[in-house]
């Protein structure tokens, strides 16, 4: 095997196990999502999460310049045909794919129920101004708006 082509296969058995962590990860946020009291639960995830995407997207440039450099594009197309041409990649490459749709489906499904608990919070938070009569502070202007009752003014008589 030429040099060139066992630096994108090492590369690509690197990307894997990184999609596999990812995984992980993304199964632990899904877990502190679900256990709504665990705020630190969440932020571990949280971190975790942004530090595997960021070795993704490193080791995902990395195999990009192995792929350009054996003449291919790195997109998609590009490890499909590498993988044709060289039968060494196809089982890495196969796993791969089938690992990173995982992991996008998964984050996909987290990031629906991170937008539903956004939405249920931001609801609350507009029913408990209104039960406490606390309106928008700002009108669509821009100009402030003196606070009272549900944010209207009070009629102040004299005498």
């Amino acid at each position: 095997m030429d040099t060139s082509l066992a630096r994108l296969l090492s590369c690509m058995q690197r990307e894997l196990d990184l999609v596999r962590e990812f995984i992980g990860v993304l199964k632990a946020e899904e877990a502190a999502l679900m256990d709504l009291g665990n705020g630190a639960a969440l932020s571990d995830s949280t971190a975790s999460k942004n530090l595997c995407a960021d070795k993704l997207a490193a080791i995902g440039a990395e195999r990009g310049k192995l792929l350009a450099s054996l003449g291919y594009s790195a997109d998609k197309a590009g490890l499909d045909a590498a993988a044709r041409k060289h039968p060494a990649l196809q089982a890495v490459w196969g796993e791969l794919y089938s690992k990173a749709q995982q992991a996008s489906e998964l984050n996909a499904a987290n990031g629906v129920m991170i937008d539903t608990f956004l939405a249920h919070n931001q609801q609350a938070m507009a029913a408990l101004k209104a039960m406490a009569g606390i309106g928008d502070l700002y009108d669509a202007s821009g100009r402030s708006k003196p606070v009272g009752a549900a944010g209207q003014k009070r009629a102040i008589r004299a005498g």
